[in-house]
């Protein structure tokens, strides 16, 4: 592409890089990346308020994220790409297009590539019994397999009944364990074993071991480790040159961020970030516009009744939710018609990131932070493109000024129970993410706070902006919604939660 040469000088200069894939106006580039810059906002706006809208500095500084990357995709081209800040607190190195940073479970969706391309190439079967293709270890055999086998298809979209949801990283410095350590448990992991622990394709449940267990099958198979596979199926073909699946990242690569801690210091020294031995399931590190190479290919494949970088046959199964699962092969999928996306969140220590691609318009978005409170930052950098691109979904709501008098707020307080899910959509629906069993409602300051526990302990909290009435939505993400529900007698005895595609209810208990 041939741009005006004092354009492209303004560009280069403030590190945009224009579409690389095809022909994307400069112009548009621009002015896209000014309004991103520009325009990050809460997850709502009030009515008659003036609404509140920073610049990425900022919010850099606010959340104490030193640094961060974003590519945004326009019609299935990459309309630009661009870095923010530095790569450690304290020194001079600056993010650009070209930084590599650790993307956590958005590695998840990356594998899932490697896995369909070599379902394409006639190698995998979805839907085998992946013990026929696992040679150093097996799924260990109990009732709830003889019932329904694990298979791909399953590790894939979290329904094949396996456990431990996630991975801590390891300190430089640390004994890392082997693939067969984290499967079975035992030191240097520090995780439970990986088993089965509901029968196959009658529930979901998120977990990072299947994941790892659909790495060792891919290792098995192909006959070379994970990173050489990721190489051959995905890296190569896609002209993903900063992209590497590899445990402990080379220096050998340079420009890498490095990882900061909740206070926006760096952490992990003197080497300056942590490693990830589960490497399929949050282990990969590439850059925005890497990965956004990937997202458009997905899109295209899905799209393209010839197929791509999938056959469309492929890309069409790895759109389409696994059951009960709100889970593809490989990403998240919600939205209908032209507001269908797919997308995945990363969340190492260090680390927080996004990704995701809509399937009608060829849009999406990829962003990376090297910090640990990079969540908050890059959801409000998400909103930022989507309302700069013009999205339907994804900007600020706006809720009514009013608020209800703290007597009305305090009779929603309590300890509330899920229902047992009897339904596909209640079983989809996303809070179950943590497999939530309790929801308690408390009181914090002027409003309502909300925490949802699962089985095992572990806890989401959140709070409570009103949009009048019993409804309210969560301040975190302006996406889920929470309706108290009052009885024949006037009196609170429930709630339900209301997302874009899936609703579940809650008893009052106490």
């Amino acid at each position: 592409m041939k741009l005006p040469p004092l354009l492209l000088v303004l560009m280069l200069s403030a590190g945009v890089v224009p579409g690389a894939y095809a022909q994307v106006s400069a112009a548009n580039s621009a002015a896209s990346a000014a309004a991103v810059e520009n325009g990050l906002r809460p997850a709502f706006d009030i009515a008659g308020e003036m609404p509140a809208r920073w610049t990425i500095e900022e919010r850099m500084e606010h959340w104490r994220v030193p640094g961060v990357s974003i590519a945004v995709i326009r019609g299935g081209k990459l309309l630009w790409a661009k870095g923010y800040g530095v790569l450690q607190r304290g020194r001079p190195e600056k993010v650009d297009a070209d930084t590599m940073f650790s993307v956590g479970s958005v590695s998840k969706v990356a594998a899932a590539g490697i896995a369909l391309r070599m379902v394409d190439a006639g190698i995998l079967d979805l839907d085998r019994d992946v013990n026929a293709y696992l040679r150093r270890w097996k799924v260990p055999a109990n009732d709830l397999v003889a019932q329904s086998p694990v298979t791909l298809r399953g590790l894939m979209s979290h329904s094949a009944g396996l456990t431990v949801h996630g991975f801590p990283d390891f300190q430089p410095g640390a004994a890392l364990p082997t693939v067969f350590d984290t499967l079975d448990g035992r030191p240097p992991a520090v995780t439970a074993p990986v088993r089965v622990t509901y029968a196959p394709g009658s529930h979901w449940r998120y977990s990072g071991g299947g994941i790892t267990v659909e790495q060792l099958l891919i290792e098995d198979v192909s006959g070379i480790a994970f990173n050489a596979a990721a190489r051959r199926y995905l890296f190569e073909p896609l002209g993903m040159r900063r992209s590497s699946y590899e445990a402990t990242i080379g220096d050998k690569w340079g420009n890498i961020a490095k990882a900061h801690g909740p206070d926006g210091a760096a952490r992990a020294l003197p080497r300056g970030y942590e490693s990830m031995p589960e490497i399929a399931a949050s282990g990969l590190w590439t850059t925005p516009s890497d990965y956004a190479r990937y997202v458009i290919a997905m899109i295209r494949s899905y799209n393209d009744r010839e197929g791509g970088f999938l056959a469309n046959a492929t890309a069409q199964q790895m759109m389409t939710e696994v059951g009960v699962s709100p889970y593809g092969l490989g990403p998240q999928l919600g939205g209908h018609g032209v507001d269908r996306i797919f997308s995945h969140g990363g969340s190492n220590d260090s680390y927080k990131a996004w990704m995701e691609g809509h399937l009608a318009t060829g849009d999406g978005v990829v962003i990376f932070t090297n910090g640990e409170n990079g969540d908050g930052l890059l959801k409000e950098i998400r909103r930022a493109v989507a309302a700069a691109e013009g999205w339907r979904m994804g900007g600020s709501i706006t809720i009514p000024a009013a608020t209800p008098s703290p007597d009305m707020l305090r009779a929603y307080v309590g300890h509330y129970r899920v229902a047992s899910p009897s339904t596909i959509a209640s079983q989809r629906s996303l809070a179950f993410s943590l497999d939530v069993k309790d929801i308690e409602i408390a009181m914090r300051e002027d409003r309502l706070g909300v925490t949802y526990r699962d089985s095992e302990g572990n806890k989401l909290e959140d709070t409570l902006i009103s949009e009048g009435g019993s409804w309210f939505v969560e301040a975190d993400d302006g996406v889920e919604q929470v309706e108290f529900v009052r009885g024949y007698d006037g009196k609170v005895s429930g709630l339900v939660i209301h997302n874009d595609d899936y609703s579940m209810d809650a008893q009052l208990i106490r």
